[in-house]
């Protein structure tokens, strides 16, 4: 039996498991990620005339948004664009197809969306992406878009990680290089060589009182605070990242209760209950190249008062600031007062702090509204990447903000 399924990607104003949220599915024997098989490769693709119409360039950016997949030295991936063909149009016709949409999401908040067809072994036969005509148009960076639905057509679902392209919003801007969750989710679905052998593996349950808990997000951040590789708890609670680097990592799992939860994922992760529970951290572990860390268990006991969800900037006065759910760019050497807001939020009492330690706090915190913010001074030799808001009301109830700021550095900076 052939199957289909809709991977969509919003648009904002502002069995095997895999690391990262993998499209999984309900098949014959059990719930399935689904993927290409190896001998599918290298993928061929078309282009619809109309999408080199509609964005200057066109089959040059859609080239450039596959390439960056297939550019990470830890994945075996390869594609060949079979060029512009007239009156292609998505549908089961042996042909992976991306085309023009001709307003299909027209009123829904969609710019762009994936079809895959897979079997009952999930192995993927299939996809097409249709990108709305208002991508240009609308001022979304059109490689971007591309770029999330490449993941989409891979077998990626949504990320939790703000910062990552598989984040369900899109949004205005210039294009932004994959994250390292992202990164370390395509590899270990279509690795070079064998992960086990040249990373780690990590493993284990999250649970509460009442047992397993489905769909929480379980990341392992390193010491500077960078989502290094996340992955959902299947419904019996447990989890396992693979492709971790060696290093030293805090591993927590968070609810999926905003900006991303269960709605904006497919198939069995989809009909996860929304659990709330406060963020819970395991003591840093170091990782070795090679080997297995299992049976981890996070107790993840208690429920959820607080939940940041917006991140932004401000004056240095610390007031109006502009809030929104996408990442916020910051640059290194630079000053910058950091709002964050969400729920259960206490004037005088919620603080946040950066995991990161280039980023050094230098005012008192200012309370305005339903959020919190301080002047941070960060440090010229940060390094680009992304790192992770821990927001707390006291030491038992804390939250995070996974990768809600994107890290410039200042050589980039000066460079623009």
């Amino acid at each position: 039996m052939q199957r289909a399924l809709l991977a969509t990607i919003a648009l904002a104003v502002s069995a095997p498991l895999y690391a990262a949220s993998a499209l999984t599915y309900s098949l014959p024997g059990g719930p399935q990620a689904v993927s290409w098989p190896s001998s599918s490769f290298p993928v061929h693709y078309q282009i619809e005339r109309r999408v080199t119409t509609v964005i200057p360039d066109g089959d040059a950016v859609v080239d450039r948004a596959f390439g960056e997949w297939a550019s990470i030295p830890q994945v075996s991936l390869s594609f060949v664009d079979d060029g512009v063909v007239d009156h292609a149009t998505a549908g089961r016709d042996g042909h992976n197809t991306i085309s023009i949409a001709d307003d299909l999401f027209a009123n829904q908040n969609y710019v762009a969306v994936t079809t895959n067809w897979w079997d009952d072994s999930g192995r993927m036969l299939e996809a097409d992406i249709q990108i709305d005509p208002s991508v240009q148009s609308s001022g979304f960076n059109p490689q971007q878009v591309v770029a999330h639905e490449a993941g989409h057509f891979l077998g990626l679902d949504h990320s939790a990680v703000i910062s990552s392209v598989m984040f369900p919003y899109v949004t205005k801007g210039t294009n932004i290089p994959l994250d390292s969750d992202e990164r370390v989710a395509i590899a270990s679905i279509y690795p070079r060589a064998d992960p086990t052998l040249s990373s780690a593996t990590l493993s284990g349950r999250v649970l509460d009182d009442g047992g397993a808990i489905f769909g929480a997000h379980v990341v392992a951040a390193d010491m500077k605070g960078t989502p290094v590789a996340s992955t959902l708890t299947n419904e019996n609670g447990e989890f396992l990242l693979r492709g971790v680097p060696a290093g030293t990592y805090r591993l927590y799992a968070e609810p999926l209760d905003g900006p991303v939860e269960a709605a904006n994922l497919a198939g069995v992760y989809r009909t996860a209950a929304n659990k709330d529970f406060p963020t819970q951290f395991l003591p840093p572990m170091q990782v070795e190249n090679g080997k297995v860390y299992g049976s981890l268990v996070i107790n993840a006991n208690g429920v959820a008062r607080l939940n940041p969800m917006w991140i932004g900037s401000c004056g240095l006065n610390g007031i109006d600031a502009s809030l929104s759910s996408k990442p916020l760019v910051v640059h290194g050497g630079q000053s910058i007062t950091i709002a964050v807001a969400g729920e259960g939020f206490i004037g005088g009492l919620t603080k946040f702090e950066v995991m990161n330690p280039a980023f050094k706090r230098v005012t008192d915190f200012k309370y305005a509204g339903n959020y919190v913010a301080a002047t941070f001074a960060i440090d010229p030799a940060v390094g680009s990447g992304s790192a992770t808001i821990l927001v707390s009301n006291s030491p038992s109830e804390q939250a995070t903000l996974t990768g809600a700021l994107r890290i410039e550095d200042a050589v980039r900076r000066r460079a623009k």
